[in-house]
This record gives C-alpha cells, sequence and structure tokens, in this order.
C-alpha cells in the first residue's frame, strides 16, 4: 500500500524538487491554529505539472488561489496507477469535503 508524501510548503521550487512525474493524488491544504484545513484533492496522471499548474499565472482556478493568497499552503501526494486514482480521490473527498471539490 502507498503512503502520503511528507508534508511540502507549495512553492514552485518545491513542486519541482519533490513531486513526481508519475500519476497519482494530491491534497493542497494550509494550517490553522494547529489543524489541517485541506481545500483541494486532485488526480493526475502527472503530479509534477498538475501542481505546477495550479500555480501558473495565467490558469483560471480563482477558488485555489484564493487560499493561496491567504495563506502559506502545504501539499502532499500518493502515487497510485490510474485505476486506483479516482477510489483516492473519492475516499479523501468525503473524509475532508475540501470546498474547491464541492462547487
Amino acid at each position: 500500500m502507498a503512503l502520503w508524501s511528507k508534508r511540502h510548503l507549495y512553492t514552485e521550487e518545491n513542486v519541482k524538487a519533490f513531486a513526481p512525474s508519475s500519476g497519482g493524488v494530491y491534497r493542497l491544504f494550509y494550517k490553522n491554529a494547529g489543524d489541517t484545513v485541506v481545500f483541494y484533492i486532485g488526480l493526475s496522471d502527472n503530479l509534477k505539472n498538475s501542481l505546477l499548474g495550479h500555480l501558473a499565472l495565467g490558469r483560471d482556478n480563482g477558488d485555489i488561489k484564493r487560499y493561496f493568497q491567504c495563506y502559506n499552503c502545504f501539499f502532499r501526494f500518493i502515487k497510485s496507477s490510474g485505476s486506483d486514482r479516482e477510489r483516492i480521490q473519492q475516499r479523501e473527498i468525503i473524509r475532508y469535503s475540501p470546498p474547491c471539490n464541492n462547487q
């Protein structure tokens, strides 16, 4: 069974250094008074590209970008094959009910 990565500050440098180009599921979150607040769960064939895409200036993902403007955000990921990705993403969405997935 695959494990979630360590928490990394969500910066372009950290995505390039730590996120793999393989497929999987990722969480975007911030810390608030010691609590972890997950605001988005994504899945991708290329974790590095997807995580970099959310940081891109021209990309229209305003709801996610609002969190970047207000908080120090973090990311974690888990590598998984295509058949497991949707199952993992759905489990995580049920667990955290992230607002950017519930639109």
